[in-house]
């Protein structure tokens, strides 16, 4: 009974020395995973101070980066602000010459403007000067032609009457149409002929190179030429005797 007991009581000791030991040995191992777990939170606490103290260093570096830029962007702001200031000045000045260009333009206007005017003035006063002239002209003409009709009606001046230049413009056989064309002219008789030239005779309606040549030979045919120098006596005309006949 007694071995029973002291059997018991050893079994009982080894037993709850064994508790002992494997509760000894759980709060062993329990400490060193609370010691791991405190090692690795310290070591992720410091990881991620690092990581702020990076992100810090580069937050400096971009305040520093930004600061930078700003004095650039501050003293481009600067330099804007001159070049607005030298281009106002440049504007204003710009505009001062604008307006004398303007006041000079219409200085010039108004200049150019009389200037028309004094031409318009002068040209209307040459145009009357030219029409008196040929009145003038042919004021002289007529009083030379009085004159010299006299000299021939007086006998001083040895002249021939030219019979063929007395006749009607009809009878150098042209057409009806020609002939009412150049007596819509004022001219009535051949001798009014000569004195024109061959181009106003082709200006007028109907009288084409093919008349035109018809009368040169008419003309020819009876000694007489256009531009030949005669003088008109009322319906008759003379040519002076020196005068040599064109052959």
């Amino acid at each position: 009974m007694k071995t029973i007991d002291i059997a018991m009581i050893v079994g009982l000791v080894l037993m709850v020395t064994s508790l002992i030991l494997m509760y000894i040995s759980v709060r062993r191992k329990s400490r060193r995973q609370k010691s791991e777990q405190i090692i690795h939170s310290l070591m992720s606490a410091n990881d991620h101070f690092d990581f702020q103290v990076r992100r810090f260093d580069a937050l400096l570096d971009d305040i520093s980066s930004n600061s930078k830029k700003n004095s650039i962007l501050n003293l481009h702001a600067d330099q804007v602000k001159e070049i607005v200031e030298e281009l106002e000045c440049k504007r204003n000045d710009l505009e001062v010459e604008n307006r004398l260009l303007i006041n000079t333009n219409t200085e010039l206007k108004q200049s150019q403007a009389n200037l028309v005017e004094q031409a318009t003035r002068l040209r209307n006063e040459m145009s009357l000067n030219e029409q008196t002239i040929r009145e003038t002209k042919q004021y002289i003409d007529m009083l030379n032609r009085i004159k010299e009709g006299l000299e021939i009606a007086l006998g001083n001046m040895q002249t021939e009457e030219i019979h063929y230049l007395s006749q009607p413009v009809f009878s150098l056989g042209i057409t009806p149409s020609v002939k009412n064309q150049l007596e819509s002219q004022g001219i009535l008789y051949i001798g009014d002929l000569i004195h024109l030239n061959e181009q106003y005779l082709m200006e007028i309606w109907g009288i084409g190179p093919v008349t035109l040549e018809r009368i040169k030979t008419k003309l020819n045919e009876n000694n007489v030429w256009f531009g030949m120098d005669v003088i008109r006596v009322e319906n008759h005309w003379y040519r002076r005797k020196q005068e040599p006949t064109r052959n």
